[in-house]
């Protein structure tokens, strides 16, 4: 260490964070790794929220007046329910008793507090100049003359018909409410439970704001995921094609991974200790994960690409990892805050879920630092680099190409200039293009 000492900086952290990577790379890893799996334990703590309506500001006079309506008359959310086949009349026994088995499977829900269709609506006849009030379907099984005189009272009272069939003739409608507006996810994953297995024969389609609401957890949950899986598949196809290396790529990959861990628990464990809707993952977050991604991607690549570098030049693993750890560290800490003080500003949103963002992602990003500069340099100290391997001796592709393009910069750096001011002004003059859609049946 005496000899690496000579050769770089003095300054004290610096030379700490070397001496703790170098000396004690075990050490290190190990505290590294615990420290990390004490803030990712978080992780079953970690809740996937669906309310769309914690989309929009507390104080908006909408949200309020619509949570006082829902706090006075309780869930105004409804499921949607139409089965039937396309081509055929709806109006048969079979089908009829098909309704009379959903809607009374239904009715048995935990979830559910009200239902509406033919099975559970009433008719009025005058007979005799009476007045006489009855079932529309009074009993499951029902004749095919029934059927046709339940078809004929719903033909002369078309504001009935058109509650529970379709215009064709080929579907019934049912409503189905729940008691409250929370946890709708369960409301949804129970209504098709009991729904799908009854209706198997039919075409089945569901609908309305509580279906979709109540989507959502496994709709982000695949959406973030699909996300995750492209993204790191890209990244791993161009550290391949630039660092050459299997280890180098591995290397940056767990960097990534511990510190999408370590975010990810951090939302959770801050989500119990305060219990603030602030922290829960909502449709607003989706882009997290992939944001951090791609920061601690950079991080990671910027310690390997320097290394690799460094040892193409001084041939000695130690020296090279000194000299790397000893140039980025202030620049790669830099950006960390300058990024961190940026994602920071979305605490003044008055949208909920994006003060979490700019807290949590923050988190990430600082451990993706943390990571980079001491756990990541102490794995690299513990490999035995080939040092004949073309990743070391030889420039990357892109490394060939930044070489040109900065002779490029520097040869004509007036075109240059010119060039890179053209975009821009061509970019400010898109921002007056730019259309606010507030249509949420676009977010899906």
């Amino acid at each position: 260490m005496i000899k690496i000492k000579s050769k770089l900086s003095q300054n004290p952290i610096r030379s700490w964070c070397i001496h703790q990577s170098l000396d004690y790379p075990w050490r290190t890893i190990i505290i590294s790794l615990l420290i990390t799996l004490l803030v990712g334990s978080g992780v079953r703590f970690f809740l996937i929220d669906d309310d769309m309506m914690k989309l929009l500001p507390k104080n908006l006079e909408s949200r309020i007046s619509w949570e006082a309506i829902q706090d006075e008359f309780g869930s105004t959310e409804v499921i949607f329910i139409a089965f039937g086949n396309e081509g055929k009349s709806i109006f048969n026994p079979e089908a009829m008793a098909t309704l009379w088995d959903l809607t009374e499977a239904l009715e048995t829900g935990k979830q559910i507090e009200e239902l509406n269709s033919i099975t559970t609506a009433t008719r009025m006849d005058n007979l005799d100049g009476f007045m006489e009030v009855d079932d529309l379907q009074p009993e499951r099984n029902l004749s095919q003359e029934e059927v046709n005189d339940l078809k004929d009272y719903l033909d002369k009272n078309t504001v009935i018909k058109k509650r529970f069939i379709s215009q064709d003739d080929q579907y019934f409608l049912i409503t189905v409410q729940p008691y409250n507006s929370d946890g709708l996810n369960l409301f949804r994953d129970e209504l098709v439970t009991i729904a799908d297995p009854i209706l198997a024969g039919y075409e089945v389609h569901y609908g309305g704001m509580a279906y979709v609401t109540g989507t959502m957890p496994a709709m982000i949950q695949d959406d973030v995921q699909d996300l995750m899986k492209v993204g790191i598949l890209i990244m791993v196809m161009v550290l391949l094609l630039n660092l050459r290396s299997v280890p180098g790529v591995a290397m940056v990959l767990m960097v990534i991974g511990l510190s999408l861990f370590a975010m990810i628990g951090a939302m959770g464990w801050i989500y119990k200790l305060t219990g603030s809707d602030r922290f829960l993952f909502t449709l607003a977050n989706t882009s997290m994960p992939i944001i951090l991604l791609t920061i601690a991607n950079s991080d990671g690549v910027h310690v390997i690409s320097k290394f690799f570098r460094e040892l193409r030049a001084k041939h000695e693993v130690r020296l090279a990892l000194g000299t790397t750890m000893d140039s980025l560290l202030v620049p790669i800490l830099l950006t960390s805050v300058t990024t961190i003080a940026a994602f920071a500003t979305m605490t003044l949103s008055p949208i909920e879920p994006l003060f979490g963002y700019g807290i949590i992602i923050g988190i990430g990003i600082a451990w993706a630092w943390f990571l980079s500069s001491l756990m990541l340099p102490a794995v690299i100290s513990l490999k035995k680099w080939n040092l004949e391997s073309k990743a070391i001796t030889e420039l990357s592709i892109f490394e060939k190409v930044i070489n040109k393009l900065g002779k490029i910069v520097l040869t004509h750096p007036k075109y240059v200039f010119s060039a890179g001011a053209t975009i821009v002004l061509i970019g400010l003059f898109g921002i007056s293009k730019v259309v606010v859609d507030v249509n949420m049946s676009k977010f899906f």
